[in-house]
C-alpha cells in the first residue's frame, strides 16, 4: 500500500492525528505522515514525534476498553458489539425451550421473556444511543446472575463448571456494554 498517495488527500487534522498515535501505524505510514506533516509544515521533523504533544499515554482503562481514534473504528467496532449483545438474546430463548420440554412452562415463559426484553433494549440503545438504556441492561444481567449462581450454589452436587460458566457468560456482555458505555461518553476526534 502507498501510504504516501493515500496521505496526500488527508486534511491536516487527519495527518496530525496519525502522528499523536503513532504507535498504533505501521511504520511506513509513520513515515509517510512525516513526510508530509514536514511537507506542510505541521512538524519540523521525525524528532518532533518525541514531543510530550505526540506521545499518548494509556490509562488503566485504556487497557481493558480499546481506545476509539476514528469515526470509521467507532462505527464498526459499535456494529460488532450490537451484533453479539443481539445473538447473546438467544439464549435465555433457548433456556426456555429446553424448559418446555421438562414441561415448565412458567421457565419457558421467563425464558423467551428475558429474551424478548434483551432484543428491545439492546435495539432501544442501537437506535437512540442513550447511556441511560444501559441501567435497565446491567440490571437484567445482573439479576440473572444473582438467581442462577443461587440456583447452582444450592444444586447437589456443587459443579464448579457451571459457576465458571455462568461467571465467564456474565463477564462478556458486561464488558461489552462497558465499551459502549466509553463510545457513548468520549466522541472520536475525527468525525
Amino acid at each position: 500500500m502507498d501510504f504516501n498517495e493515500q496521505y496526500t488527500s488527508y486534511t491536516d487534522a487527519q495527518i496530525l492525528d496519525i502522528l499523536r498515535h503513532h504507535q498504533d501505524y505501521q511504520e511506513e505510514a509513520v513515515e509517510a505522515a512525516v513526510r508530509i506533516g514536514v511537507e506542510r509544515k505541521l512538524i519540523s521533523s521525525v524528532q518532533d514525534l518525541l514531543l510530550p504533544e505526540f506521545q499518548t499515554v494509556k490509562s488503566v482503562e485504556s487497557i481493558f476498553i480499546p481506545e476509539i481514534s476514528s469515526a470509521y473504528q467507532r462505527q464498526k467496532l459499535s456494529a460488532s458489539i450490537f451484533r453479539l449483545l443481539y445473538i447473546m438474546s438467544i439464549l435465555p430463548v433457548v433456556f426456555g425451550f429446553l424448559k418446555s420440554a421438562e414441561g415448565q412452562l412458567y421457565l419457558t415463559f421467563i425464558g423467551i421473556g428475558l429474551g424478548f426484553i434483551w432484543v428491545l433494549l439492546i435495539f432501544l440503545l442501537n437506535k437512540t444511543q442513550k447511556k441511560v438504556l444501559l441501567i435497565p441492561l446491567f440490571i437484567l444481567l445482573f439479576s440473572i446472575l444473582l438467581v442462577v449462581a443461587a440456583k447452582i450454589i444450592v444444586a447437589k452436587p456443587f459443579r464448579l463448571l457451571d459457576m465458571v460458566v455462568l461467571i465467564i457468560g456474565t463477564f462478556l456482555p458486561v464488558y461489552l456494554l462497558f465499551i459502549l458505555r466509553k463510545m457513548m461518553q468520549i466522541k472520536p476526534e475525527t468525525e
